[in-house]
């Protein structure tokens, strides 16, 4: 519902403490999910985004909810005035922004980047996971692993 800011007076200076507020209970910010410090941790870039500037995030997805995720890249994609640009993990993310044109930029093995075009029916996470992107590191074969493991 609400952050509160709980000032404590220690001498010379104040030692402020971030407590969420559920309405029905509040938890201090050092006991909340990694999650959680994560989203309040990226809130200011968060807002620069949403205000018109360009923030780059790496690892966007580590440690999110994929709802809340889905929910953020929905926000940006349909209010956001700047631009968030984000590197991530979780395929998910290409579901929501496959209709959007230049929403979708693989990164290759040998550092170039390939950009996501519409190819009739084909899906981005689909193309990405099966290796049919141009320098994509995932063009391999479970028997890859053979001469590794066995």
């Amino acid at each position: 519902m609400r952050i509160d800011i709980v000032a404590k007076d220690n001498g010379d200076f104040h030692v402020c403490d971030l407590n969420l507020n559920y309405g029905d209970y509040v938890i201090n910010k050092e006991f909340e999910s990694t999650g959680i410090k994560k989203l309040i941790r990226l809130f200011d870039c968060f807002a620069a985004a949403s205000e018109k500037g360009i923030v780059f995030v790496d690892q966007m997805d580590a440690n999110l909810n994929n709802v809340y995720l889905t929910r953020l890249i929905e926000y940006f994609m349909y209010y956001g005035k700047g631009q968030l640009c984000f590197t991530a993990n979780n395929l998910d993310s290409m579901t929501v922004l496959k209709e959007n044109r230049n929403s979708i930029d693989f990164l290759s093995s040998d550092g170039h980047l390939v950009s996501w075009t519409s190819r009739g029916n084909a899906l981005p996470d689909n193309c990405y996971r099966n290796g049919m992107i141009e320098g994509s590191p995932f063009n391999i074969d479970a028997t890859d692993f053979v001469g590794i493991f066995w």
